[in-house]
């Protein structure tokens, strides 16, 4: 092992640890900012908004929401008129909807807009269509 790649203490593997203890505490930050998301969406988001400056924004959202609380037709309608995309219902209180300009900022906003929100989760791609895989 050259020196290049050994620390002070000889160690090789002391500088993947510590890239994963960074990561592991990115995930826990993560998890305070945004609690109601999923952190592999938000990692997604957060890897390919900053690794593709020309990224689209392609995400596949699903949207919970509380049982039995809330109209889930009105949350629709809601979604449609802000982002003009019909999204489609499952399981009774989940919304799914394919979004491009989708980044972290936007997310967020989201948030804010309908705190009735329990949970996101869903997917980001790199390059965007119009196809519902998830």
């Amino acid at each position: 092992m050259t020196k290049e790649f050994q620390n002070s203490d000889g160690n090789p593997t002391s500088r993947a640890n510590k890239i994963k203890k960074m990561y592991y505490e990115l995930l826990q930050e993560s998890a305070i900012l945004y609690p109601k998301v999923d952190q592999k969406l938000l990692i997604d988001i957060l890897k390919f908004e900053t690794t593709y400056k020309d990224w689209e924004g392609s995400v596949m959202l699903k949207i919970v929401y509380p049982a039995d609380r809330f109209d889930i037709e009105k949350k629709k309608d809601w979604i449609y008129s802000r982002y003009q995309r019909i999204p489609s219902v499952e399981e009774k209180r989940t919304l799914r909807v394919k979004l491009i300009r989708m980044y972290l900022e936007d997310l967020e906003r989201l948030l804010i807009d309908d705190p009735d929100i329990e949970y996101i989760t869903g997917s980001a791609t790199l390059a965007p269509t119009d196809a519902y895989a998830a």
